[in-house]
This record gives structure tokens, sequence and C-alpha cells, in this order.
């Protein structure tokens, strides 16, 4: 078995290949001071090496290391648990580390100050050869997690056997698998140092909990024992240099160099070589890593930009069925196009509508350099479905009508065209009022983008009735107190089917053409408001005058024999008196009789009893007459003569 020892050596060296120095200054254990004495011996006699956590042991072969284990250089009976014989792995010297029953059994560490302090976030190849040297198969005692520790101190800041791991992961590598058997095994770890770290101990890692162990015995005094020999911590620094990135046109190749400290594995076809000749059809990207670490392994890439052969998307915003031809790039002025819906070669203009509906490739030529040629992919869709709503579609002028987009894709601009020459540029939502008879249609055209519009009409949409044009005409044209019945006539244009006067003196009718009376002089605001057959309503005001006018009726003859026929002079009056006084005189301008109360008679006597001769009397009537205003009230004297025959 040992003669295989080289063989996997050189295997593990070819494909693990680290750089920089080993950091532990004595790997082997070998800088023994040559100090005598019992074997396993104390570490004190170790130049670089120290006791870091209870008392890890030192063997050698040396003959004056009195009762050394070493010193037979005799193969151990395999399967039996010896400790004491065995061959170190190279050199003369190996450690030994102990780890006691138990979660808290002691743990044995030996600790060494590193070369150098590691650097913080660098990557370390961590490696160390281990033998179990207690392999009875009857009465096992072996466990996982033989790893190191790394810190800032020479020993550690808390107990080594009762810690709390899990809290300093960060510190520590330790073997998944269980050192067992009586090989030597090659524990290899990466490690990513956290800080810049000085010293390193070597022993049982981790918590107990964690590890997996088979211990035959529970006694505190037993637990598993290894030998440690060749310990290796070195810096893992990879390089890695390649190709820029490059354009390259349709159909040429190029060579791809990297450089690296390191293996390196290219992988799009998972070869290693530093030079390779590629011919990408379309822009390619080479990814690169470094064989080293899975910590600091680094990967890098070369994109390969093949002109000609790139597809870009048009970005000039939605295209629609429909749109107007338009220039895919009015900034090329030179070269040529070609595909789908190009309608003109040289400027590249573009027709939707010949294109049709669907995705196109187009494709642009420069006439200078291929390296300005692209392919570019114009969707052409569907413009999206435009609708609207309004809130009344029929009714009477002037007729207000609130209109609602319902499209379901919302535009950028908007354009109503409602049919009685508005225009509105609202968006969702706008209103215009109709004030002329007659039907209209109403458009609403949407757009979506430079290159997207769609337009919905809805003829005879909006409904506007004939209005009627309400008017009237009255008779008598100047009424009055005296004459105060008056007929009015509707003149109206339109079919009306309802009719509503309100005459002002507290009186209304529905008729067409009523009759209305003005008992009392004044002016009167007569309204007409009419109704046509489509509901439409209007309706007039006019003011008629009712004019003021008194009347007097005076008997010219009478008789007060008491035979029951005109026996008495009596004066009806007819209109608003404010003020009244009659006066009868005789032939000889004597008062006969006067009274200030219209309704009292002269009844032929004098005043002082009795009865007046038959004759000729004069009356005289003085009034006020109140008119439909102060302009219009007057005073005057009625006069005239009455005969008197008994």
């Amino acid at each position: 078995m040992r003669k295989l020892i080289p063989i996997l050596i050189l295997v593990i060296s070819f494909f693990g290949t680290t750089i920089g120095q080993n950091l532990i200054p004595d790997p082997g254990f070998e800088n023994w001071d040559g100090t005598p004495g019992w074997a396993p011996g104390p570490l004190s006699c170790l130049a670089e090496w120290y006791e870091a956590s209870g008392t890890a042991d030192y063997h050698h072969q040396a003959p004056m290391f009195s009762g050394s284990n070493l010193t037979g250089l005799e193969d151990c009976p395999l399967g039996q648990g010896n400790t004491n014989c065995g061959f170190p792995y190279e050199g003369q010297a190996v450690l030994g580390c102990w780890k006691g029953n138990g979660p808290d059994g002691n743990r044995e560490w030996a600790g060494i100050q590193l070369t150098e302090p590691m650097v913080a976030g660098g990557c370390y190849k961590v490696s160390f050869w281990i033998q179990n040297k207690v392999d009875d198969p009857d009465r096992l005692l072996v466990t996982n997690q033989w790893g190191m520790f790394f810190n800032h101190t020479p020993t550690p800041f808390f107990n080594a056997s009762l810690a709390n791991y899990s809290t300093m992961a960060d510190h520590w590598v330790a073997s998944d698998q269980i050192v067992d058997g009586s090989e030597w095994m090659k524990l290899e770890f990466d490690y990513q140092a956290s800080e810049a770290f000085s010293y390193a101990y070597i022993g049982f890692m981790g918590d107990y909990a964690t590890s997996s162990n088979i211990i035959y015995n529970d006694d505190y005094l037993l637990g598993p024992y290894v030998w440690i020999d060749e310990v290796v911590v070195e810096r893992v620094d990879p390089q890695l240099t390649l190709t820029d990135d490059v354009s390259i046109c349709v159909g040429e190749s190029l060579t791809l160099e990297a450089s690296s400290n390191f293996p390196i594995r290219w992988e799009d076809n998972n070869s290693g070589v530093l030079s390779r000749t590629v011919s990408p059809q379309q822009t390619t990207t080479y990814y690169v890593q470094t064989q080293d670490s899975t910590l600091c392994a680094i990967r890098d890439s070369i994109v390969v930009t093949v002109i000609g052969n790139q597809v870009v998307d048009f970005m000039g915003g939605e295209v629609c069925e429909g749109a107007a031809p338009f220039l895919l790039d009015p900034t090329i002025l030179e070269g040529s196009w070609a595909g789908p819906g190009i309608i003109d070669i040289t400027q590249g203009l573009f027709d939707p509508a010949v294109a049709g509906v669907g995705g196109h490739y187009i494709a642009y030529t420069s006439d200078v350099d291929c390296s300005e040629d692209f392919t570019l992919f114009v969707e052409v869709s569907l413009p999206p479905v435009v609708d609207f709503e309004a809130d009344v579609l029929e009714g009477c002028p002037p007729l207000e009508v609130q209109f609602n987009d319902l499209s379901a894709t919302t535009g950028i601009a908007y354009n109503w065209d409602f049919g009685n020459g508005a225009l509105s540029n609202d968006l969702l939502s706008t209103s215009t009022v109709y004030s002329s008879l007659g039907r209209f249609a109403v458009s609403l055209e949407v757009v979506y983008s430079e290159h997207c519009k769609n337009t919905q009409t809805i003829a005879d949409l909006i409904e506007v009735f004939e209005a009627p044009d309400v008017d009237f005409t009255y008779a008598p044209i100047n009424p009055s107190n005296l004459n105060p019945e008056v007929q009015f006539f509707d003149t109206s244009v339109g079919a009306l089917s309802e009719w509503l006067w309100d005459f002002g003196n507290g009186t209304t009718s529905d008729k067409n053409n009523p009759t209305a009376v003005f008992n009392l002089p004044g002016i009167y605001d007569v309204k007409l408001m009419a109704t046509s057959v489509n509901g439409c309503v209007d309706s007039i005001s006019r003011q008629i005058t009712v004019q003021s006018k008194v009347n007097f009726y005076v008997p010219n003859i009478f008789s007060p024999n008491d035979d029951g026929r005109n026996d008495h002079f009596e004066v009806f009056a007819l209109g608003a008196l404010e003020d009244y006084k009659m006066t009868v005189f005789n032939r000889w301008g004597g008062i006969v009789f006067q009274s200030s109360d219209k309704n009292t008679f002269w009844n032929g006597d004098l005043p002082d009893g009795r009865k007046a001769e038959n004759g000729i009397y004069t009356y005289a009537i003085e009034y006020d007459y109140r008119g439909i205003s102060p302009e219009a009230s007057i005073s005057g004297v009625e006069m005239g003569d009455v005969m008197l025959i008994r």
C-alpha cells in the first residue's frame, strides 16, 4: 500500500495545483530540538508547534527518543487498536491528538504561528495526512470533524472543549468523513479567511453534537486517537487574462486567448486549451473558469458580437395596421432596406398595411461597413378596439351630452368629433351641447403611439328634435277695466301637444286659445309654455296693459212721485274712484243736494225737507280717478242737467 502513495500524490497535485508558500513553518513536525524523553513526548521540544489545548503528543523515530513507539519502524498489526507502532507519512515524526469521550471530553490541540498573516477574504488550500490509531473493529473509537481552527491569538480565547462552534463557523474547517481503519488518508479543505488570522490550531473541531462517531464504551477516559503529519496551509490566488471583447462580421473567424496560473475550462466545450478559433454565427459569450478552489475560482467571459446578424427591436413605439407609412430610422441616410412592408428601399419607408399583422424582420445593409448592418424586428398588431358611450341619445335643444371612453386600452391622446362642428381633445370623458335639430354622427380617434391609432364612428348616434317656437297674440289690443275680457291666440310654430297659460291674474289655462278676464287695471305678465309632440318645451312671456277708465251713467230726468219708477236721481260710476262729490244746483245756483258717497241718491227733497219744484237742475260731479300708475291718475268734474217732474 505504501508504494501507491506517490502516484496518488501526483494525481492530486496535477488537478489541485495551488500557488504560494506553505504558511506552516514545520509541516511535518521535524524541527525537534533533540531533547530526549519518553514517548509520546510533549510539544515543548518542538521549535514552532506548542500545546494550544490539552496535551497533544509528539512522536519521533530518533533512537534517543527513549521508548518512542516509532523507533521500531515496524508495521502495526492491523485491526488490534495499537498506538505503539507505525510509520510517519513522511520524515521521522508525527503529532498525536486525542478527543475525550462525550460532549465535554478533552480536546488535544497543537498550535502554531503562521509564517505570515492570512489575507482577509483570501482563499486557502488546507490539508494534512491523518491516521486512526485505535483501529480494533470490536472496540471502535472513531469520529469525524478532525480539522483546523484559525485565530488571532496563540491559544484559544475560549474553552476548546465547551465552546459553541456554530458561532465561530468562519474560523474553522473539519472533515465530514469518519477517520477509521489503519491507513493514512489525506484530508483537504477549501477555506476563505474572514480575517487576517496569524495562528492555527489542529485537532478535533466543531460541536460534538454535530459529529458522527462510533464509541464502543462511554468511559470518559476513552476516546479517538489519531496521528497527524504534513500539515499544509497555502494561499490560492488565481489569475486569469482573456482576449478583450470583440466585434466581427458575419462569417468571420477569430482566435480567443486565455492565460492563467491555474488550469482553465471553457464552459461551452469543456476544454482546457489556452487558445482556440471560433466562428460564431450570432453574438456569443464565451465563459472561462480557473480550475482551483470552488471558493476563489475566477469566472470571466469574452463577448464576441457578430455584426450584421444583430436583431434589435423597433423602438419607435407600437405599430398598428392601418398606420401611415413611416421611416424606420430617419437618421440613416445611406444603405438599403429589405423586408416585408418596405416600399422605399433607400429611405427605409415602411408601410404597416403592406406588411400586415405579425412580426417582421427588416434587414438593413450598410454601404460602408458591415459592422453597421443589423436586422430590425417590427411587430405590426391590430389596433385596440375603440368604444365609447353617450349618457343621452336624443332630446331637445339645447341638448348637453356626456361622452365616456369605454376602450379596453387607454391611449395617449384623444380626438373627439361630435358632428355638430365641435371638437375635443379631452381624455376619457368629455361633453358638448347640440343646439340645432338633426341626427349627428360622433367619432372618437384614440392615439396609442406615433404609429398606432384607431377610430370609432357611430352614425346618427345623437338625435336632436325640433324645438317649438312659441308665440301668441291677443284681442283686444287695449283692454280696460271697462272691457276686461281678452281672447288669446296660440301662434306657435311646431307640432304642440300641451299648453300652459299663466295670465298673471291668478288664473291659468291648458287650452290652446283661451280667454281671460282682467277686472282690475294694471300690467300683467302673461306666459305661455308649450310642449311639442317630442317633449320639447318652449315658452314666451308678454306684458299686456289693462287700462283704467271711468264712466258715469247719469239720467236726464226723474220723477220723485213715489210710484216706484224713476223716483231717484242716482248716478252710476264705473272705474276706480279715489274721491267723489256730487252737488245739485237750482237755476239760481243754490245747492239743493250734495253727497260724497256715490251710492247715495237725491230723492227730490230740499235740504230743509220740502219738495223741490219741477224744473231743470244742474249737477256737478267732482272726482279723483286712480289710474294704473300715478302718471295715469287724473282729477275731473262731470257736469250736466237733469229734469225733475212730479
